[in-house]
């Protein structure tokens, strides 16, 4: 009787398909068992803005994202009530016409009452083909707190418009501003 042999490029095969399969169900699994989910995210924007945890309630969801002019888009509002007769809006922007086409995505918090828009504070949350998007340190941010007037903002190194952009940054600031513009268009009913 002859003993059967594997070709040593069949038992590769062989290790190979047995370890993608076993890597496969690995990744399966625990993709079910460390997704985050929508809410959780929510809370962790809203934790990273306020230090703290709030309760919301929406006002715009991804679904229904809005188109804001040649700015960009709001991916989503949440309305967060306040102990006196105000409240915040908290904005999820994307804003458009960054380095190479790219995008920025800022989370912007601004206090409403009744005859008052005030944006409190601006937070990046994501970027695309961003290359400089960590040169743009707190007080690029801090740039963009003021009451929401007529006007919108620019970037630009030097002259009017937003200070502290990094030099060769210009274009990813751009699109930061863009983010932030999204807003003051929509508070502004043009959306």
């Amino acid at each position: 009787m002859k003993k059967i042999t594997l070709a040593p490029w069949l038992k590769c095969v062989m290790v190979l398909l047995i370890i993608a399969l076993v890597s496969g169900g690995l990744l399966a699994a625990l993709n079910d068992l460390l997704a985050v989910p929508n809410s959780e995210r929510t809370m962790r924007a809203i934790k990273k803005i306020y230090g703290e945890e709030k309760e919301y309630s929406v006002v715009v969801d991804e679904s229904s994202a809005i188109t804001c002019g040649e700015f960009g888009t709001i991916n989503k509002i949440y309305r967060i009530e306040s102990d006196d007769s105000s409240y915040d809006l908290l904005f999820n922007a994307t804003g458009e016409k960054g380095y190479k086409n790219g995008t920025v995505t800022l989370w912007v918090r601004v206090k409403c009452s009744a005859d008052f828009k005030e944006i409190l504070k601006t937070v990046l949350g994501d970027f695309t083909k961003q290359t400089l998007m960590s040169k743009l340190g707190a007080e690029f941010y801090d740039e963009f707190i003021s009451p929401v007037g007529e006007d919108y903002f620019t970037a630009k190194t030097d002259g009017d418009g937003i200070k502290n952009v990094v030099s060769g940054a210009t274009y990813s600031a751009s699109a930061a501003t863009n983010a932030v513009n999204c807003v003051i268009y929509w508070l502004r009913g043009n959306a």
